[in-house]
C-alpha cells in the first residue's frame, strides 16, 4: 500500500509500518501553466494569491459599507402598492441585495434598479400602522419606519 503524505511530512512513501524517505522530483504541474516548488509541493501560479487592489477595487457587492434608506416614496402605502426605495450603497449588481422585508414579512416581488434605488411591493397581510421598512444587503441592513394604511 502506498500512501503520498507530503503535506506534513515532504515526499514519503508509506510501505507497511515503516516511512522510507524518497527523493526526485513528482508533481510535475499543469502543461502551459507555471508553478512554483516549494517544498515539495507544487503551487499553480493560478493560486498562489491575489491582488489586493484588484480586490478593493472591485465594485461587485462591498460587505464594509453598510446600507443607508433616505426616502421611501410615497410615504404611506397600502399593501399591494409598488414603492421606491431611495438611499445608498444598495450594491453595484442585483446580487447584492439579499432582501426587502417589511416589519418580519419578506417583500416577494423587489427589483434591484442601482446601488441607490430598489422598487418593491407592499406584501399583502400587513396590519396597518408604522412598522419598518428593512433592505439588506452584505454589509448589513438599514431600515426606515414607515405608514401601512388599511385597504378600506
Amino acid at each position: 500500500m502506498l500512501v503520498r503524505i507530503s503535506y506534513l511530512f515532504g515526499p514519503l512513501v508509506f510501505l507497511g509500518f515503516g516511512l522510507i524517505g524518497v527523493t526526485g522530483s513528482w508533481g510535475q504541474g499543469v502543461p502551459g501553466q507555471s508553478v512554483e516548488e516549494s517544498g515539495g509541493f507544487v503551487i499553480p501560479e493560478s493560486i498562489k494569491g491575489f491582488d489586493e487592489q484588484k480586490v478593493k477595487n472591485d465594485p461587485i457587492c462591498d460587505s464594509s459599507v453598510r446600507p443607508q434608506i433616505d426616502h421611501v416614496k410615497p410615504d404611506e402605502m397600502k399593501t399591494g402598492d409598488s414603492v421606491v426605495v431611495e438611499g445608498k450603497y444598495f450594491g453595484k449588481k442585483k446580487e447584492c441585495l439579499h432582501g426587502v422585508t417589511f416589519g418580519s414579512v419578506p417583500a416577494k416581488a423587489f427589483s434591484f434598479v442601482d446601488d441607490e434605488r430598489v422598487e418593491v411591493v407592499v406584501p399583502e397581510g400587513l396590519r396597518s400602522g408604522v412598522t419598518f421598512l428593512n433592505v439588506e444587503t452584505g454589509g448589513g441592513t438599514a431600515r426606515k419606519g414607515i405608514l401601512i394604511q388599511s385597504k378600506d
